[in-house]
């Protein structure tokens, strides 16, 4: 049987309980994976990273469980019907990344359980009770938002004459304020000003270069945040075209594009997500599963970059690095 008969067949199972489900034999579990970005962006990135885990925990794809494969890309209007369409496939598990998708979930079902492998203050947004004990049918490996005090700081060591920084902010994403606002508390400690460039939809990003270039601002903060990894070579072309170092926390989408990325590896943190999701086909509930926190976050320095804008990188920060590109 291929994926997509296995697909067919396990749908037609209709609503069966996860216990009778685990009980018949030859059934493979139903995982439900929502992509933020793309399918096709996550296939040789996250998806293979979580399935690679999985087989390490003796779960192969196809066999011992499928993917009910659906993404989004972005589209914020388009989130709360596939999210209806995938609760109404009722699988065992659902896997997904980014708070928007988390807080669609959230409304729609109590009891299908639910791992993220990237999102914001899930505490405050209500998604768990707390880290230690979720206590709801969530859990997940949670970004720290704090980690921004550390990119400003990064700006100020590779620009030390920079006086103004622009920050892109996804209008519309619930964490996305949070976000600016430490990045802003952050350029105040560093004596940076900054300016906003607000932004719904993909037409906007040539209107916030825009904005950008009015304010006169020397540097360009990419916040890791699904819009901009979905168009992430567009901005990277704008920027380039507006001569405008960028700088990042999401390595993945703009390692090969920024001045400089400081973040989690969002392989690792999908390795967490397969560890956890094996933990509840076993019976463990989600909601007594730590959310659990990256525990290291590596500094890339693009070398190549930083000679097309004529930027020089201090030692101190080179000898800090965990990675330089030449």
């Amino acid at each position: 049987m291929d994926r997509r008969d296995a697909v067919i067949a396990l749908i037609a199972l209709g609503t069966a309980p996860l216990a009778a489900r685990a009980q018949t034999a030859g059934a493979p579990w139903r995982i439900a994976w929502i992509s933020p970005t793309t399918i096709e962006g996550d296939r040789h990135g996250i998806l293979e990273a979580f399935t690679s885990k999985m087989k390490d925990l003796g779960r192969v794809e196809g066999r011992d469980y499928v993917l009910l494969l659906h993404e989004f890309g972005g589209r914020m209007e388009i989130l709360p019907a596939l999210v209806r369409e995938v609760i109404g496939l009722h699988p065992d598990v659902i896997v997904t990344g980014g708070s928007a998708s988390v807080a669609a979930l959230k409304k729609e079902t109590t009891t299908i359980p639910i791992v993220f492998g990237t999102a914001g203050d899930v505490v405050e947004q209500g998604f768990v009770v707390s880290l230690a004990r979720p206590g709801r049918n969530i859990t997940g490996v949670t970004l720290r938002i704090d980690a921004a005090s550390k990119v400003v700081q990064f700006i100020r060591e590779a620009l030390p004459a920079a006086r103004r920084v622009a920050v892109l902010e996804h209008d519309g994403d619930l964490v996305a304020p949070r976000i600016t606002a430490s990045y802003q508390r952050a350029a105040v400690t560093q004596s940076l000003g900054i300016n906003v460039a607000r932004v719904t939809r993909p037409e906007d990003f040539e209107r916030a270069f825009a904005d950008i270039a009015r304010a006169k601002a020397e540097v360009l903060l990419v916040p890791q945040e699904t819009l901009f990894a979905r168009h992430s070579e567009r901005i990277s072309n704008l920027a380039f075209k507006a001569r405008l170092p960028m700088v990042s926390q999401d390595q993945r989408r703009f390692g090969e594009s920024a001045l400089l990325c400081y973040g989690s590896d969002a392989l690792e943190n999908y390795h967490r997500v397969a560890v956890m999701v094996d933990k509840i086909l076993k019976g463990a509930k989600p909601g007594d599963l730590p959310v659990e926190e990256p525990d290291r976050f590596t500094l890339t320095l693009n070398a190549r970059v930083a000679r097309a804008y004529g930027i020089l990188f201090p030692q101190l920060l080179l000898a800090r690095a965990d990675r330089v590109i030449e």
